[in-house]
């Protein structure tokens, strides 16, 4: 069911997408996981039975949803792709090691992509732990936190014991006031493809991250060009739903083709408006796509 439409203003605020960025084991991963068991909405994780790639957390009431971007080097254009959709960054920077060759592609893409980031100064709880020394290389880079001549916000934590993750959070929330992000819900649903595969067991399982709008189980699915019906309709955790809203990562199982990573799609009440929307496109997308 779509929400109750507001006549004066069809817009409304809609929760930041955040991509979290850094070098490999500098605990990326970690963090995405304190957040995942601690700050999932109602506490329901065990219906997440495998790595989605986004996910939907609450903070005092207010919604954020996070994509993981793989750290090793040769998912580099993954990760490009993971900053477009997003509406900030996190960079994760290990306070025990410095600024390392991933740590240095991922402000390249942030830079590139003019988000609004956070420093994530990750492992404080180590003794070899040096922020100060962190910022300095950071400033090296061109990247001068607060404190240091500049105003990218800068969070000491550890994902390990959880030491200022909700700082974190708080930050990035404050960085998403700012952006006033806005979404209409009352349009049908356009988004990006995070992650896709063949299942043995259920056919091709994607994952779908909502920008703008709203999408429903009975919606018709235009990704790249192909046309697609929507067979299972589940959120992040697994859980069957009929809709989802702007900012959202969705689970849909049951598309005829595996989409790329990073491919756009559009969402259609009817069969025939998705047709017409498909002979609209460029000769040159649908022969792509063919």
């Amino acid at each position: 069911m779509m929400p109750d439409k507001n006549q004066n203003n069809p817009r409304q605020i809609r929760p930041p997408i955040i991509v979290v960025m850094g070098h490999i084991d500098h605990g990326k991963t970690t963090l995405l996981d304190w957040y995942r068991k601690t700050k999932v909405a109602e506490g329901e994780t065990g219906g997440i039975t495998q790595h989605i790639g986004a996910y939907s957390v609450e903070h005092k009431g207010k919604r954020i949803t996070l994509i993981d971007t793989p750290g090793h080097e040769s998912f580099s254009k993954m990760r490009s792709r993971g900053a477009r959709v997003a509406d900030i960054a996190i960079l994760v920077v290990a306070a025990d090691e410095g600024i390392k060759p991933q740590t240095k592609e991922a402000i390249a893409i942030i830079l590139k992509n003019k988000l609004p980031f956070a420093i994530a100064l990750n492992k404080i709880d180590r003794a070899e732990a040096n922020p100060e020394r962190i910022k300095q290389e950071l400033a090296k880079e061109n990247i001068l936190v607060e404190g240091y001549g500049g105003n990218v916000p800068c969070v000491a934590i550890s994902a390990k014991t959880g030491a200022h993750m909700d700082d974190l959070l708080e930050t990035v929330l404050l960085l998403a006031e700012l952006e006033e992000l806005s979404a209409d819900p009352y349009l049908h649903a356009q988004g990006v493809v995070i992650e896709s595969h063949l299942d043995s067991r259920r056919g091709v399982v994607s994952t779908l991250l909502i920008q703008n709008g709203t999408l429903m189980k009975r919606n018709i699915l235009v990704i790249g060009s192909n046309k697609e019906i929507i067979k299972i309709f589940e959120d992040f955790r697994g859980t069957p739903i009929e809709n989802a809203g702007p900012s959202s990562p969705v689970r849909v199982v049951g598309l005829i083709k595996i989409p790329d990573i990073g491919e756009s799609f559009r969402a259609f009440a009817t069969k025939e408006e998705a047709e017409k929307f498909i002979a609209s496109l460029p000769k040159e997308v649908a022969k792509e796509k063919t």
